[in-house]
């Protein structure tokens, strides 16, 4: 009579083989979430700036001289000739979920939750405790940040430079 079957030999040389090819396909996977969380806040970046081009040229053709605008029966301000860079008038440009303050409370030490995004603005960016953008250290900004992050290397920004120069978007993705 022949039995059929792996030996003990054979049962763990597979799974030997099988946690090599886990350690080695495991790390890939983790950083798929983090290029996702990259992308994303990429992609935040490119809607600020799609939306603050549309603001300016809704604001343009009205004449160019008012202080706000109405943006879908939402009053949106203007400084310098750009969009105020204020999260309660901004997140009515943006298609994003984002919460209706002005300031997430615990941004700088506390992962951000409750919405997906979580955003800090209208504060000066010269005030030492927002992330520093190269080559710029004055006016006022944006920061927005995806869930589970605190606002450290891993934001889109706009910066109002509240001199009629910019507008000074984009992203810092390092740290997702």
């Amino acid at each position: 009579m022949k039995n059929s079957g792996f030996t003990l030999l054979e049962l763990v040389a597979v799974i030997v083989i099988l946690g090599v090819l886990s350690a080695i396909a495991l790390p890939k996977f983790v950083d798929l979430s983090n290029s996702a969380q990259a992308s994303a806040v990429k992609h935040v970046s490119g809607s600020l700036s799609a939306a603050i081009q549309l603001a300016r040229a809704k604001h343009m053709a009205e004449g160019g001289s008012a202080s706000s605008i109405n943006f879908n029966g939402n009053n949106i301000s203007f400084i310098g000739g750009l969009p105020q860079p204020d999260a309660g008038q901004l997140r009515f440009l943006l298609d994003l979920d984002l919460p209706a303050t002005r300031f997430t409370p615990n941004w700088s030490t506390a992962p951000c939750s409750g919405s997906s995004f979580c955003v800090v603005g209208n504060l000066p960016f010269n005030n030492g405790t927002l992330p520093s953008i190269a080559g710029f250290s004055s006016g006022t900004g944006i920061f927005i940040w995806p869930s589970g992050y605190v606002l450290s290397a891993c934001f889109a920004y706009y910066l109002n430079l509240n001199n009629g120069d910019g507008p000074v978007i984009g992203s810092v993705v390092s740290g997702c």
